[in-house]
């Protein structure tokens, strides 16, 4: 079970937020939008559930960036909707999980949206999938249904990923110089972890269970939403 306050987390944000703005890698309103998450955590103090919201109206926008292949992109953390919820013993402590990221071309066109979700739990059990899944497509901006992504599945077997954990993912792939200087920096990096043990703790030691156990199940299996919740 993780032991974070919100408070530590909010500090470990504003940490990432000030990095990312000194390596020019984010947008003014997109910085803007972080330090408005990090008010919102330190004013919960030591409480150990906590939200992570981004509203579609102003999004955590990132400078525009570069493919390998050379093509300029805009990243943005288009939405979160994250309820932290720590009294789990045995799965990420999540009551709620809602996460996605866009690439625009200079026109403001989406390219491609990737969501991250925790599988819905409803009145027939949980949506068929891993209970944390990746997905393409997913909603689009205006909330128009009639042009969501037509195809919903697969839904790839994936850990959690939050703001800062996303925030790397973008910095990583589309300014990658910006990169090698901040996964050098120790304060970015016990602040990354931070968000790494929240996310990633309970998850890894599902796979590790998986992989000791008797070869009568799959990981896959075990992450299905409707054996992991």
């Amino acid at each position: 079970m993780t032991d974070i306050r919100a408070s530590d987390a909010g500090d470990a944000l504003k940490i990432i937020a000030n990095k990312l703005r000194s390596v020019n890698v984010i947008e003014p309103e997109g910085l803007y939008t972080l330090m408005r998450v990090v008010r919102d955590l330190k004013a919960r103090k030591r409480n150990k559930e906590w939200q992570l919201d981004v509203d579609r109206g102003a999004p955590i926008q990132f400078k525009q960036g570069t493919t390998s292949d050379g093509k300029k992109v805009r990243p943005k953390i288009d939405f979160a909707k994250i309820q932290v919820n720590q009294s789990y013993d045995s799965r990420p402590p999540f009551d709620s999980f809602d996460l996605a990221m866009v690439l625009e071309d200079d026109a403001e066109v989406i390219l491609s949206r990737w969501h991250i979700d925790l599988a819905n739990n409803g009145e027939g059990g949980f949506q068929t999938g891993p209970l944390f899944h990746l997905q393409f497509g997913g909603r689009n901006n205006g909330f128009d249904r009639a042009h969501d992504h037509p195809v919903k599945e697969p839904r790839w077997c994936h850990p959690p990923m939050e703001l800062a954990l996303m925030s790397e993912m973008i910095v990583a792939n589309f300014f990658e110089d910006a990169w090698y200087n901040l996964r050098n920096d120790p304060s970015w990096c016990a602040s990354v972890c931070l968000f790494q043990t929240l996310c990633y703790e309970s998850y890894l030691l599902r796979l590790q269970e998986c992989l000791n156990a008797p070869r009568g199940s799959t990981i896959l299996q075990d992450v299905w939403a409707s054996n992991w919740n």
